[in-house]
């Protein structure tokens, strides 16, 4: 099948014939790529690369072309540039062998996958390191929702993002502040997969007791939160939160 220029007159790359994941060994941060751009109408020559990002910093490898992508050896796929996977996304060009300015084909906002041995489901909001000062976390929404993690709060932040008393505390706000923004973004698709507002829906949508379908703009913004508390005390239920938080917070009192 031939992929069809969209409307840009850009041709976009289908998530589903890309495929990224990192790999950790001795500390040392790389990733593997496996690249299917044959059956897009593009020049045979054009040329390939793949870009790792978060926030400010960026890293950019060649991958050949479209008719002979050549993965670069692993020591050439190191993503010196990250302290951790968390929160790395991934971007796909394609552009022209003359000028790698102009842009033939993309994808962008690739979230990490895992090695095939390593096939686990998608982290809806990766948790990232971050220095933030006196804040302990942050909800970043500038690209797909983060959990930024003060990494100079806890000596092992990681650990810290995990315990039951940061998760009954820190989640449910999280979880409201998002659908909060995905409804008054007036987004209301809950099956598009490109897409991580309709990810988000979806995810609300299912949780037990929630109303399968948001409330519509015209409904107004008393519905809208009527239905993020709801989405929010059904995950909190479901987790059991609460029970959660007393059992670590007596465990800690009696210590």
């Amino acid at each position: 099948m031939i992929r069809r220029l969209n409307y840009t007159g850009r041709i976009k790359i289908h998530r589903s014939d890309l495929r990224l994941a990192t790999r950790e060994a001795d500390g040392v941060l790389s990733f593997d790529a496996d690249l299917r751009l044959k059956d897009y109408a593009l020049p045979a020559e054009a040329l390939v690369f793949v870009e790792a990002y978060r926030q400010t910093s960026w890293m950019r490898f060649p991958f050949g072309t479209v008719a002979d992508i050549q993965v670069p050896p692993a020591e050439k796929r190191q993503s010196s540039e990250f302290d951790s996977a968390e929160g790395i996304r991934f971007r796909v060009k394609v552009t022209q062998p003359q000028d790698e300015h102009i842009l033939l084909a993309a994808a962008d906002r690739i979230p990490l996958g895992k090695p095939e041995d390593e096939a686990d489901k998608e982290t809806l909001l990766p948790v990232v390191p971050f220095e933030l000062g006196d804040e302990v976390w942050r909800v970043d929404l500038d690209d797909e929702p983060r959990l930024l993690v003060n990494k100079s709060a806890s000596a092992d932040w990681r650990q810290m993002a995990l315990s039951p008393v940061f998760v009954s505390l820190v989640y449910p706000s999280a979880l409201r502040q998002i659908l909060t923004t995905v409804l008054a973004s007036g987004h209301r698709d809950a099956e598009d997969d490109t897409d991580w507002r309709s990810k988000w829906l979806r995810f609300a949508t299912l949780l037990p007791g929630v109303d399968p379908e948001p409330p519509s703009e015209e409904e107004g913004e008393d519905a809208e939160l009527r239905w993020v508390d709801e989405a929010v005390a059904a995950f909190a239920r479901k987790l059991g939160l609460k029970e959660k938080f007393s059992v670590a917070w007596h465990l800690k009192e009696g210590a």
